[in-house]
């Protein structure tokens, strides 16, 4: 799930690749490395599935299941479904480059017949008619049990009334700190019932000590256009509106929550600034400062606990810092079934049971994971996925209470025409060659143009 690199582009070729006007032969040739599935040329994909009353056929048939990583732990699930479906082969498979391949393939007609989308990527494939309405399949399941799911995360893939996928997992990111540099510094831990930006600043410039290279924090990953979101969101702020129709980035909540951020990283006395990386070594350097014992905090999703154990870092943790209220990403991604697939019904069985509390376990508690599940009843098994066997100890308790006031990421239309321009503006604030104030009333505004187009 680890992606924080990957700003969930959508820009304008590939837009142009789903309304057909980019040729085939130009993205069959970007499609992902074998195995992959054997393709035909396709009839107009069946944007829907009404359930059969007869059974599925009983001649075994493949489901080809892609997703970014290599899934660890749905291999259980594949062998339980597979032992109860004898008819169902699930292959599952790993798309490299997944956000560019997984558009190529959607506008080959050659999409794998279940896809595990990001978040904003489920609705903008399904409004363009490449994931079908499975809202019709969920009513016939009697066993599924919708209500079992987080209620924002259920909410999410539905648009103009169709749902387009079904979650399994999801990341919080919530503040892992190391536990024996504040204690060499003797700075008091986060208070987990009331940690703020003011005390995160406070605390990363206590810990800070430039002559041994040891940050208060790592630095705010600005190529990441969502990463500061979250802070909108604790400072009551938000770049678009609910309805995906304007752009509210020049909010004064907004405008508040970057430059704050901006000019701590820019003081370079907490975290290092722009020209701090370079010096450091770049950013890949600073993006692993917190795993070599030099970072003293890391905002960042779950899934970066096992790269803590492995670099033998005593860590704890405790919720994202707050202004005006707790917030903070919750990643995960959404199962859903391709127009293009021949088998959507036994697809649909693949989903239901990737997706069930079991399927959802096997998942999250696998190694290379480590977070909780958007099944409430997921979270309630043990040993709970998202606690490590470490001989320290940690806060647990945070990580799922960050699905209860988590927000997910958005998914506005043109979602990549309108994070190109918010990305160049942040650059320019983060950078300290623009402010906040000067610069977001004049993007909101092509932001908003950019987002409101069918």
């Amino acid at each position: 799930m680890a992606r924080e690199s990957n700003n969930h582009r959508m820009n304008r070729r590939h837009f142009l690749k789903l309304t057909g006007i980019a040729s085939a032969a130009g993205v069959l040739s970007a499609c992902v490395p074998p195995p992959a599935p054997t393709t035909q040329q396709l009839a107009p994909a069946q944007a829907s599935v009404t359930p059969q009353a007869n059974a599925p056929s009983t001649a075994q048939i493949e489901i080809i299941y892609g997703r970014h990583d290599t899934g660890a732990g749905v291999d259980q699930t594949i062998k339980q479904f597979m032992d109860t479906h004898p008819n169902i082969k699930v292959t599952m498979q790993q798309v490299d480059n997944f956000h560019d391949h997984i558009y190529s393939l959607a506008a080959a007609g050659t999409l794998p017949d279940v896809v595990r989308s990001w978040e904003a990527m489920v609705i903008e494939l399904g409004r363009h008619g490449q994931f079908i309405d499975i809202q019709p399949l969920v009513d016939a399941t009697p066993d599924f049990h919708p209500e079992d799911f987080y209620e924002n995360w259920w909410n999410y893939p539905v648009y103009q009334g169709k749902r387009f996928g079904v979650p399994d997992a999801a990341a919080p990111h919530i503040t892992f700190y190391n536990v024996d540099l504040f204690d060499k510094a003797g700075v008091s831990y986060p208070d987990p019932k009331k940690f703020t930006w003011d005390d995160f600043v406070g605390m990363a410039r206590k810990l800070t000590d430039l002559k041994t290279g040891v940050w208060g924090s790592q630095s705010i990953p600005v190529g990441w256009q969502y990463y500061v979101l979250k802070m909108c969101w604790q400072n009551g702020g938000d770049f678009f509106s609910s309805d995906y129709t304007k752009c509210t980035i020049d909010s004064p909540a907004s405008i508040e929550a970057h430059q704050f951020w901006a000019d701590a990283q820019l003081k370079g006395d907490c975290m290092p600034s722009p020209s701090q990386i370079a010096s450091i070594g770049g950013e890949n350097v600073a993006a692993n400062l917190m795993s070599t014992g030099k970072a003293a905090m890391f905002r960042m999703g779950t899934w970066v606990t096992q790269q803590l154990i492995d670099g033998k870092i005593k860590f704890n943790i405790a919720p994202e810092p707050m202004k005006v209220r707790q917030d903070t990403i919750t990643h995960g991604a959404f199962n859903a079934i391709a127009a293009s697939s021949k088998h959507k019904e036994e697809a649909w069985q693949w989903v239901n049971a990737n997706c069930s509390t079991q399927g959802i376990y096997n998942y999250c508690a696998s190694k290379e994971a480590r977070f909780p599940g958007t099944r409430k009843s997921a979270n309630q098994m043990k040993p709970y996925p998202w606690v490590a066997d470490v001989d320290y100890e940690v806060n647990w308790d945070v990580v799922p209470e960050a699905l209860n006031y988590g927000h997910v990421l958005p998914g506005p239309n043109h979602e990549g025409e309108a994070l190109k321009i918010i990305g160049d503006a942040q650059q320019a604030i983060f950078t300290g060659a623009e402010k906040a104030e000067s610069i977001f009333p004049k993007i909101a505004p092509q932001v908003t143009e950019i987002i409101s187009k069918a």
